[in-house]
Protein backbone atom coordinates (compact mmCIF):
# COMPACT_ATOMS: atom_id res chain seq x y z
CA UNK A 1 0.00 0.00 0.00
CA UNK A 2 2.94 2.19 0.87
CA UNK A 3 4.24 1.60 -2.88
CA UNK A 4 0.91 3.23 -4.51
CA UNK A 5 0.97 5.70 -2.24
CA UNK A 6 4.29 7.26 -3.19
CA UNK A 7 3.57 6.40 -6.87
CA UNK A 8 0.69 8.12 -6.61
CA UNK A 9 2.57 11.30 -5.21
CA UNK A 10 5.07 11.14 -7.57
CA UNK A 11 2.90 11.04 -10.62
CA UNK A 12 0.73 13.96 -9.35
CA UNK A 13 3.93 15.94 -8.44
CA UNK A 14 5.11 14.95 -11.87
CA UNK A 15 2.85 15.15 -14.16
CA UNK A 16 5.25 15.81 -17.04
CA UNK A 17 6.47 12.35 -16.56
CA UNK A 18 2.90 11.14 -17.33
CA UNK A 19 3.34 13.51 -20.99
CA UNK A 20 6.81 11.41 -21.45
CA UNK A 21 5.94 8.27 -20.92
CA UNK A 22 2.31 8.39 -23.13
CA UNK A 23 3.96 10.25 -25.57
CA UNK A 24 6.83 7.76 -26.34
CA UNK A 25 4.35 4.68 -26.21
CA UNK A 26 1.73 6.58 -28.58
CA UNK A 27 4.75 7.74 -30.73
CA UNK A 28 6.44 4.02 -30.91
CA UNK A 29 2.38 2.55 -32.04
CA UNK A 30 1.33 5.01 -34.19
CA UNK A 31 4.13 6.58 -35.37
CA UNK A 32 2.16 9.58 -35.80
CA UNK A 33 3.87 13.15 -33.71
CA UNK A 34 0.26 14.49 -33.99
CA UNK A 35 -1.21 11.45 -32.53
CA UNK A 36 1.07 11.47 -29.60
CA UNK A 37 1.40 15.00 -28.56
CA UNK A 38 -2.62 14.49 -28.32
CA UNK A 39 -2.77 11.86 -26.41
CA UNK A 40 -0.14 13.13 -23.93
CA UNK A 41 -1.61 15.91 -23.21
CA UNK A 42 -5.63 14.03 -22.86
CA UNK A 43 -3.43 11.66 -20.07
CA UNK A 44 -1.71 14.23 -18.18
CA UNK A 45 -4.83 16.89 -17.87
CA UNK A 46 -6.12 14.97 -14.82
CA UNK A 47 -3.16 14.37 -12.94
CA UNK A 48 -2.06 18.22 -13.77
CA UNK A 49 -4.70 19.13 -12.29
CA UNK A 50 -4.35 17.22 -9.17
CA UNK A 51 -1.22 18.18 -8.80
CA UNK A 52 -2.04 22.05 -8.82
CA UNK A 53 -4.99 21.25 -6.24
CA UNK A 54 -2.28 19.43 -4.33
CA UNK A 55 0.48 22.22 -4.70
CA UNK A 56 -1.88 25.18 -3.99
CA UNK A 57 -2.70 23.20 -0.58
CA UNK A 58 1.10 22.09 0.43
CA UNK A 59 1.86 26.04 0.31
CA UNK A 60 -0.89 27.93 1.64
CA UNK A 61 -2.89 25.48 3.18
CA UNK A 62 -6.06 26.45 1.21
CA UNK A 63 -8.69 23.91 -0.41
CA UNK A 64 -9.36 25.24 -3.98
CA UNK A 65 -10.92 22.18 -5.57
CA UNK A 66 -14.37 24.84 -6.13
CA UNK A 67 -11.79 27.07 -7.98
CA UNK A 68 -10.49 24.47 -9.99
CA UNK A 69 -13.43 23.46 -11.58
CA UNK A 70 -14.95 27.04 -11.64
CA UNK A 71 -11.85 27.65 -13.80
CA UNK A 72 -12.31 24.74 -16.17
CA UNK A 73 -16.42 25.57 -16.34
CA UNK A 74 -15.00 28.86 -17.32
CA UNK A 75 -12.57 27.62 -19.75
CA UNK A 76 -15.71 25.42 -21.20
CA UNK A 77 -17.84 28.92 -21.45
CA UNK A 78 -15.20 30.69 -23.14
CA UNK A 79 -14.29 28.09 -25.80
CA UNK A 80 -18.19 27.91 -26.62
CA UNK A 81 -18.75 31.35 -26.83
CA UNK A 82 -15.61 31.71 -29.37
CA UNK A 83 -16.10 28.33 -31.35
CA UNK A 84 -19.75 30.13 -31.48
CA UNK A 85 -18.06 33.21 -32.81
CA UNK A 86 -16.24 31.68 -35.61
CA UNK A 87 -19.02 28.92 -37.16
CA UNK A 88 -22.87 28.70 -37.09
CA UNK A 89 -22.87 25.33 -36.28
CA UNK A 90 -20.72 23.46 -33.50
CA UNK A 91 -20.98 19.99 -31.61
CA UNK A 92 -20.59 19.57 -27.91
CA UNK A 93 -17.98 17.44 -28.86
CA UNK A 94 -15.76 20.12 -30.17
CA UNK A 95 -16.44 22.53 -27.04
CA UNK A 96 -15.19 19.35 -25.13
CA UNK A 97 -12.41 18.86 -26.73
CA UNK A 98 -10.53 22.68 -26.96
CA UNK A 99 -11.70 23.31 -23.50
CA UNK A 100 -9.81 20.32 -22.48
CA UNK A 101 -6.94 21.42 -24.24
CA UNK A 102 -7.19 24.93 -23.04
CA UNK A 103 -7.47 24.12 -19.33
CA UNK A 104 -4.09 21.89 -20.10
CA UNK A 105 -2.44 25.11 -21.26
CA UNK A 106 -3.66 27.04 -17.94
CA UNK A 107 -3.24 24.28 -16.14
CA UNK A 108 0.85 23.88 -17.45
CA UNK A 109 1.25 27.91 -16.75
CA UNK A 110 -0.48 27.44 -13.08
CA UNK A 111 1.93 24.56 -12.39
CA UNK A 112 5.14 25.95 -13.30
CA UNK A 113 4.06 29.57 -11.46
CA UNK A 114 3.29 27.19 -8.41
CA UNK A 115 6.47 25.67 -8.49
CA UNK A 116 8.38 28.52 -8.72
CA UNK A 117 6.32 30.25 -5.74
CA UNK A 118 6.77 27.28 -3.70
CA UNK A 119 10.49 27.19 -4.24
CA UNK A 120 10.57 30.85 -3.75
CA UNK A 121 8.78 30.31 0.00
CA UNK A 122 11.07 28.12 0.47
CA UNK A 123 13.88 29.48 0.38
CA UNK A 124 12.11 32.66 1.98
CA UNK A 125 11.09 30.84 5.52
CA UNK A 126 14.39 28.61 5.43
CA UNK A 127 16.88 32.06 5.52
CA UNK A 128 14.16 34.05 7.96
Amino acid sequence: MEAAAILISILLYAPYLIYLIVFIAVKKISSRHRTAVSTGIHATNPFLIGSVYFLILSIWDLSVFWLLCLIIAATGILSAIYIRSKKDDFTFAHILKSTWRLSFLIFVILHISLVIAGTALAIYHSVI
